[in-house]
């Protein structure tokens, strides 16, 4: 049986972004928090195909809490849930309430607002059950206009809370010059330099660019990004942006990364077999993965392990000395950066003899978080 995703193989690694974060996030949200809210605020459903819509966001999120529930409830803790799914168009929504109005077991709010004229209403919503209560809101447009900082910006200003939002960067960069779309509302004072780029360094300023303003609106701690490559072509469709004010926020998004990832190259490889087959009527005895191709991707992460690898140094070269921590977050804020690429960095310094590594006991054989390892710059100021 085809999957609902066929064709839509990046609707399927957006959707496994969000399902797997949210079952790593409740377990441990609903350790404390009396109250989990969940918003969708553009739910769709856009293009399912399901019957029963499980190919949607919506139906993804409740999957998760569901399963992370029992979880908690194993552990003795019982916090309430509640969902509010947004959808403007009336068809759509009829499908979203149909849908909502079958569950019984979690409070669910289906409306048929307009999301830019509810933004208070959201907000109201996220706060109703008080202190307790932990938002977490995702926002994912079909364009641009949803995701006006201005507009967003009381969303983005809960605390506690934490987004998820979905940046269309293939159409954003495509009418970058548009004067007419005031994508100063995106990226403030960046956009000059913006339409001053071309290619790939445009869309990876952008999302730079809409990720810093995401965070300083927000006050976010941290915002970590993550591109998804299209089905069909050997670009970015979009980049999924993620705000968090806590360390273990960002350690469950790496880890949602690396399993996300590789099925995106593996849901890709499939893709491509398919089309092969199709345009030429010749199957092969190869598995999918031996006849994948992309670049888009692998020069973006090289890009981002250069830009890391700075981002540390100049870390380590500004101070007198940081714990491991400090130099693990500030890389891991950057897509596709393990933290075996911060190892190789740090070992390669420390051989050099630009760094050394305090509290590292002779039978620790690598660096690690929680471990009081310190480490101190002591090359040159420029750096190796």
């Amino acid at each position: 049986m085809p999957s609902p995703y066929e064709d839509r193989e990046q609707t399927e690694v957006k959707h496994r972004v969000l399902e797997r974060y949210l079952e790593a996030f409740i377990p441990i949200v609903g350790d404390w928090a009396d109250d989990i809210t969940y918003i969708d605020c553009l739910a769709g459903p856009w293009e399912s195909v399901d019957p029963n819509l499980g190919d949607t966001s919506f139906s993804r999120a409740i999957k998760a809490i569901r399963s992370t529930r029992e979880i908690l409830r194993q552990r003795g803790k019982r916090p309430s849930f509640r969902c509010l799914f947004i959808e403007q168009e009336p068809s759509r929504y009829a499908r979203l309430k149909q849908y909502c109005d079958q569950i019984t077991d979690i409070e669910v709010h289906p409306m048929n607002w307009d999301f830019m004229d509810h933004v208070d209403d959201v907000v109201r919503f996220a706060l109703e059950r008080g202190k307790g209560s932990f938002p977490f809101i995702f926002l994912d447009p079909t364009g641009w206009e949803q995701l006006d900082i201005a507009l967003v910006s009381a969303i983005l200003r809960l605390n506690p809370g934490e987004v998820l939002i979905n940046l269309m960067t293939s159409w954003i960069t495509r009418f970058l010059s548009d004067e007419s779309k005031h994508w100063d509302r995106l990226v403030g004072s960046d956009l000059s330099k913006l339409v001053s780029l071309q290619g790939e360094e445009r869309e990876d300023q952008l999302v730079r660019s809409y990720a810093a303003k995401v965070q300083q609106t927000g006050q976010f701690s941290y915002v970590c990004t993550l591109p998804i490559l299209k089905a069909d072509q050997d670009t970015f469709h979009y980049h999924m942006i993620y705000g968090t004010r806590h360390q273990r926020g960002v350690e469950v998004f790496k880890d949602v990364e690396k399993t996300v990832i590789p099925f995106m190259h593996e849901t890709r490889a499939q893709a491509q077999q398919r089309r092969r087959i199709a345009n030429t009527g010749q199957y092969s005895f190869l598995p999918p993965g031996d006849l994948y191709r992309e670049s888009r991707f692998s020069r973006f992460r090289q890009r981002n392990v250069e830009q890391a690898r700075e981002e540390v140094r100049a870390l380590l070269d500004s101070k007198t000395s940081i714990d491991y921590e400090a130099a693990w977050f500030k890389a891991m804020q950057y897509s596709a950066v393990s933290e075996r690429d911060l190892r190789d960095w740090l070992e390669s310094w420390r051989t050099e003899g630009f760094l050394k590594v305090v509290n590292l006991l002779p039978t620790q054989k690598v660096l690690s978080k929680g471990r009081n390892h310190i480490l101190q710059w002591i090359g040159n100021r420029q750096g190796p």
